[in-house]
């Protein structure tokens, strides 16, 4: 018999984390107590050089991935930006082969 995966619920979460790039070019990640503060600080650094790379949710104990989509409704064109950013690794050497239009997903 198959089993069934717990799913995962964003609203247990009890911290959040954001992996970006400042301008110095390093990769910096900064730890946040709820999603609200997380988003309130991402939204301040935009007019900076900035590039926001992770986001992370702890659930239970333990980190997971997510990624913020601007609708429910998800097109064949996301979709393929979706696994590519879920199944790559996102490092300042791979930021330039991206178009400025793949990060404005989010």
């Amino acid at each position: 018999m198959k089993k069934f995966k717990k799913r995962i619920n964003i609203d247990n979460a009890t911290a959040f984390k954001l992996e970006y790039n400042d301008a110095s070019g390093e990769l910096k990640e900064k730890q946040f107590t709820s999603y609200k503060l997380m988003e309130q600080f991402h939204n301040r650094q935009e007019a900076f050089l900035y590039l926001d790379l992770r986001r992370f949710a702890k659930v239970e104990d333990k980190w997971y991935r997510f990624m913020k989509l601007r609708s429910p409704f998800v097109f064949q064109e996301e979709l393929e930006f979706i696994n590519k950013t879920f199944s790559e690794n996102n490092d300042s050497a791979n930021l330039q082969k991206h178009s400025i239009e793949d990060y404005n997903l989010h």
